[in-house]
């Protein structure tokens, strides 16, 4: 498989951890609001180079002929991953890892990686009424919503995503009305982070500009879920040879299943599904 041109290297693994009382906040906030921002998550030349990779993928994509939903995701690229080894860096930072594990223990995976551009005077599929997580099981998280914004979020461009605060506490649907009437639309730099609870009611805005607006999304599930993809098939391996521990424990890399008797009676430390994975 051919992949994006080639970017300068981003490294995430050796970013400054948030402190304990930077994570019990962004903790509070997701239990009882719906949603945290971080700003300054990434730097703009960070940004930047993602943007570049995920406008090319989105330049590149070819529907499949007859199947709506490949048409309807043209602009959330599900395998930027597989195209450039950056997206897979983000995977790597320790502060993903603390803000994630608040609230699905320290074992979690990654269910989905998907972009979520929006064009120009458009919108995109994400901009529908919808939550990232059908289960309703109050008090216990499956997923958790995860954007790294890639441009600035405004009142205009469609990257000011609109929430329903609170709405994670229901079971009850809200109708387009009701939400448009009480929804709370998300401002920050490019570079933030927004961590969320993917039973939140949520969409994108319609982008009035002229501009793209693209963000990074990952939704992450409980390491006994099955993720979207097979990641660990599915990525190819000179992108997750190169990854550090956590990077491939969120592709599922010690939640493999053994597909012989051989492979289940590996010694130990071989084993492919971890002891203690939750």
């Amino acid at each position: 498989m051919s992949t994006i041109a080639e970017m300068k290297q981003i490294n995430l693994s050796e970013r400054t951890p948030l402190s304990r009382i930077e994570i019990a906040e962004h903790a509070y906030l997701v239990k009882t609001r719906g949603y945290s921002l971080v700003p300054g998550f990434l730097t703009l030349e960070e940004t930047a180079s993602l943007k570049t990779s995920m406008l090319a993928a989105i330049e590149a994509y070819q529907p499949v002929p007859g199947v709506e939903r490949s048409m309807l995701d043209r602009h959330q690229i599900h395998d930027l991953i597989n195209r450039d080894i950056n997206f897979a860096r983000l995977l790597e930072d320790p502060r993903l890892q603390q803000l994630v594990a608040s609230h699905l223990g320290e074992h979690w995976i990654m269910y989905a990686a998907t972009s979520s551009s929006i064009p120009p005077n458009g919108k995109n599929y994400a901009s529908r009424l919808h939550v990232d997580s059908p289960r309703h099981t109050p008090g216990y998280d499956f997923n958790i919503g995860v954007i790294w914004a890639l441009d600035d979020y405004t009142p205009d461009n469609g990257g000011a995503l609109k929430v329903l605060p609170g709405s994670h506490h229901t079971p009850e649907v809200p109708d387009e009305a009701f939400f448009e009437k009480h929804c709370q639309q998300i401002l920050c730099k490019a570079g933030s982070l927004l961590v969320f609870s993917a039973r939140m009611f949520h969409r994108t805005a319609f982008n009035a500009t002229h501009q793209w607006n693209h963000s990074m999304t990952l939704n992450a599930c409980r390491s006994f879920m099955k993720p979207r993809m097979d990641w660990v098939r599915f990525i190819r391996p000179e992108i997750s040879d190169q990854l550090n521990a956590q990077g491939r424990r969120l592709l599922g890399f010690d939640t493999r299943l053994p597909t012989s008797m051989e492979e289940f009676f590996l010694p130990d430390d071989q084993r492919l599904y971890k002891p203690n994975q939750g």
